[in-house]
């Protein structure tokens, strides 16, 4: 494998060659067998469905000094496996999964050699980027819970210029991954740190706390939040007027040292945390965007409130979803009020699956929808509070000139079920924010960069100062994709007729149908004929759910109208002829939101 990479002012071509695997014997302090806690069930269900997904395996770079032996990374790995059980951890497949923790094992370190040439440590971001990226491509059919590798340079004796690993999703979670790390430069560069034994809570021990009944009614009340949010959250946050599925996604990244320089001195003067500053411009910009007064998304917490889990390794990390209102905040009160309805929903995040699910399924055939919890938001950057004094330093004026450095950069993506996400990679130095379009016939590339160039915009003008509401709208640039006659806003979600007529299409076929925005007194009102499979509302819903996995920004009708036959004029409401049956089709008929 090889990447041409900057190294320095030279441009270096990185080729890495794999050469042998050093096997590292590690022996922890207990084996054992349990159930999963929620967060790795929670991961396990979801990788077992899909087990190539992007987020299936987390990669990163481990940190190693400037000049290190091969042995002496392979001891450090061997106590890293040692001290954390989430890394010896198999888990076992059934009706109720089950994890089982070795007590000893050996670990494969796989070494690959650089190309000839001199190598130092300036080159180590980009053989470091290179040998993620060989992780990625190389295929690992054992789905181990961990795999390590290195590179070397030929000319330095050998010594290892980086380090990379993989660790499964269901083994860890991103906070974990920064603990890792940080044990992992610890064991390398302290002896004393060596020494120390198996510490902290693990996850067999996060189990059996999960099983108490204090912990149950904490989880039974994340789930009555999760409720009550689910039944305001849209079926789909954002799309454009008139969109088709094309079956292409993509991930544009904003960079903008403009951004980072701002968000401090927002920070600095809000108080807050410089990841609650960018949410904030974005709920901003989505809200002017997508015409809410208020947006109801999920969000993902890291579940590490308590104090034996701030440096827990395993899948604590589950969603939840937060009220974030826009209308009538200035963009400091915007920050800190993002800020605490984000806190409020991490504090119902961790949540029996199954349960989830079956609240989820209730609550979807009721509205007349699909739920999507994915995170619209997702910060994989650890929060740094020494940003609410170091922003002041900025000056407005040097931010301006700033934005002249700004970059667009697009990259393919696997296609996601949701429209539309954000990803914040980094925000020291240069703020590196993702919008990733889960399909480009929902949300094109032109879009998803204008709405990135407009958080950008937001924040450098709230650099210079709180941003009254009134303000915003103008600094954000881009007008609301308005209400028409035929794009209402219903249940907390604007609804294309046109959408929602091929979705009916779809399900009643060879019926003849047609959608109506109102008929008689109602909203969203499906008028259709008989067949031998459909002559009950509750058969017709029954179809429509179906048919809404191929139409992402749908939602069902409200009420459904089943005659004999169909008028010469379909289109015309009253024309309609008796019918045979007519109802929501929903099982709580009363329910009219």
């Amino acid at each position: 494998m090889s990447d041409d990479t900057e190294s320095g002012q030279r441009r270096r071509r990185v080729r890495l060659t794999p050469m042998r695997s050093i096997p590292v014997e590690f022996a922890g302090e207990r084996a054992g067998e349990g159930p999963l806690t929620v967060g790795q069930l929670n991961i396990y269900a979801w990788v077992s469905e899909a087990p190539d997904d992007l987020y299936a395996v987390l990669r990163v770079e481990l940190p190693v000094p400037a000049v290190v032996p091969v042995d002496e990374v392979a001891e450090a790995a061997g106590l890293l496996i040692a001290r954390h059980e989430s890394l010896r951890t198999t888990y076992l497949p059934g009706e109720q999964p089950r994890q089982r923790v070795a007590a000893a094992g050996v670990q494969l370190l796989e070494v690959c050699s650089l190309g000839e040439g001199k190598w130092g440590s300036c080159d180590r971001p980009a053989v470091a980027e290179a040998l993620v990226r060989w992780l990625s491509e190389s295929p690992d059919p054992a789905r181990r819970p961990v795999r390590l590798a290195v590179a070397i340079a030929p000319d330095m004796d050998d010594q290892v210029i980086a380090c990379a690993a993989a660790f499964s999703h269901v083994a860890v979670d991103q906070h974990s991954i920064g603990i890792l790390q940080r044990d992992f430069a610890g064991l390398l560069g302290s002896p004393a740190w060596r020494q120390a034994g198996q510490h902290g809570h693990q996850p067999l021990d996060q189990a059996a706390l999960e099983a108490t009944p204090a912990e149950q009614r904490k989880a039974d009340a994340a789930l009555d939040h999760v409720r009550e949010q689910s039944r305001r959250m849209p079926r789909c946050l954002y799309a454009v007027p008139g969109a088709q599925a094309s079956g292409e996604s993509l991930i544009v990244e904003l960079t903008s040292v403009a951004a980072a320089m701002a968000v401090r001195r927002v920070a600095a003067r809000t108080r807050t945390s410089r990841t609650s500053v960018v949410l904030a411009a974005i709920c901003a910009v989505i809200a002017r965007r997508a015409n809410y007064p208020e947006l109801v998304f999920p969000v993902l917490s890291s579940n590490r409130f308590e104090r034996h889990l701030v440096n827990y390794v395993g899948s604590l990390a589950q969603g939840s979803i937060a009220a974030v209102q826009i209308a009538g905040r200035s963009f400091d009160d915007l920050v800190c009020h993002a800020w605490s309805a984000v806190m409020e929903a991490s504090r119902h995040a961790r949540w029996d699956r199954a349960k989830k699910d079956a609240i989820a399924e209730l609550i979807e055939v009721e509205r007349g929808l699909r739920l999507t919890y994915g995170p619209v938001f997702n910060s994989l950057v650890p929060e740094s509070w020494s940003g609410l004094t170091a922003g002041v330093r900025f000056r407005p004026e040097e931010i301006d000139v700033a934005l002249g450095r700004t970059e667009l950069r697009w990259r393919p993506m696997p296609v996601s079920d949701m429209p539309i996400r954000f990803i914040l990679n980094q925000i020291d130095g240069c703020l590196r924010l993702d919008g990733w379009s889960g399909d480009v016939g929902l949300v094109p590339r032109a879009e998803l960069e204008s709405v990135l160039l407009a958080v950008e915009r937001l924040l450098v003008a709230a650099a210079h100062g709180d941003l009254a509401g009134s303000r915003m709208p103008g600094l954000i640039g881009l007008e609301p994709i308005p209400a028409t006659p035929d794009r209402i806003l219903l249940d907390h979600c604007w609804v294309d007729v046109a959408a929602v007529q091929c979705l009916v299409d779809d399900a009643v076929a060879p019926a003849t149908a047609r959608v109506f925005a109102t008929a008689g007194g109602r909203p969203l009102v499906a008028c259709l004929t008989a067949t031998d499979d459909i002559r009950t509302p509750e058969q017709a819903h029954a179809r429509c759910m179906a048919a809404l996995e191929h139409n992402p920004t749908a939602i069902t009708p409200r009420h459904y109208v089943i005659c004999r036959t169909a008028p010469a004029n379909p289109s015309d409401p009253a024309a309609w002829p008796a019918p045979l049956a007519a109802g929501t089709g929903r099982p709580c008929s009363a329910d009219q939101r």
